[in-house]
């Protein structure tokens, strides 16, 4: 709850910081978010903390968390902030022409292999969007992003989910791989997750030699050292020499979800932006 029934924000710019912390979750991150420093960053967060009278974020090591308290203040900043993202879209498109940006998170592997080839369209399409694509994976929050596609279901929060696709994941290598090799998998957060458990099952519960973040990494590592790994079959597709370890090993099939806040189901700017990418995924052929 608020301090009491006195408390009033004076400075409403205060509110765009303690957004860009919780979405970033970093002072740094956020300052770059708001072209800012660190410094500026800390100093509105702790006026605001003064004026509401409690902590806004705690320190962890993922970074810094939004306190409890302050969980109904972060809806309603994001609910407004999206608003204002479609009003201003809706305002720009009036001409019929669809110009701004548009961040989208996702797993590198489909950035290059499902939307990458598929870039030039939407420019062609929309000269006016521009994108910053951010390899991301095992994602449920948007963060600093207009939308995510992530293997992850978001049980939280006031997202549009939409179910996009399904990739496959197996252990691919070259000819002269063997299952008794040092192998290349995913970090040790990622390993309750389908494609994991099936590696483990492969290599007889031996764990990697090897972590790397995203299934796109390890697929560049396999490249690299030749030694066997788990990565997607799209990836695979992009390097004929790879081949699967064990053809008799089933491909662990994952659902993606594409996902973006409710406030911006109206955004003609961001709308564009998800019926190329549904296009795009509807014409994949080796996910």
């Amino acid at each position: 709850m608020l301090r009491g029934t006195d408390t009033r924000i004076d400075n409403w710019d205060d509110l765009r910081y303690l957004l860009a912390v919780h979405k970033t979750g970093s002072m740094s991150a956020a300052a770059r978010l708001l072209t800012t420093n660190p410094a500026t960053v800390s100093r509105r967060l702790a006026r605001l903390a003064e004026t509401l009278g409690y902590e806004l974020f705690h320190k962890t090591p993922d970074g810094w968390v939004a306190s409890e308290a302050i969980g109904p203040l972060l809806q309603s900043v994001s609910s407004f902030e999206g608003e204002i993202d479609s009003y201003l879209n809706t305002v720009d498109s009036a001409g019929g022409v669809l110009k701004g940006n548009i961040s989208i998170g996702m797993p590198g592997s489909l950035a290059n292999g499902v939307l990458a080839p598929r870039i030039p369209e939407l420019v062609t399409l929309h000269p006016g969007i521009r994108l910053n694509l951010h390899a991301q994976s095992y994602r449920e929050t948007l963060g600093e992003n207009d939308l995510i596609i992530s293997p992850l279901r978001p049980q939280q929060g006031r997202l549009i989910v939409r179910p996009i696709g399904k990739v496959h994941a197996n252990i691919y290598g070259y000819s002269e791989s063997k299952r008794e090799d040092p192998w290349i998998g995913l970090m040790r957060d990622h390993d309750e997750y389908a494609p994991m458990q099936n590696a483990y099952q492969l290599f007889n519960g031996r764990p990697p030699s090897v972590r790397l973040g995203t299934l796109h990494d390890t697929a560049g590592a396999i490249r690299t050292t030749r030694l066997p790994g788990i990565t997607l079959r799209i990836e695979a597709e992009l390097n004929r020499e790879l081949q699967l370890l064990d053809p008799e090993n089933p491909d662990t099939e994952t659902a993606l979800y594409l996902c973006y806040h409710e406030t911006r189901r109206r955004d003609p700017l961001l709308q564009a932006v998800i019926d190329w990418i549904t296009d795009a995924f509807a014409k994949a052929e080796a996910l």
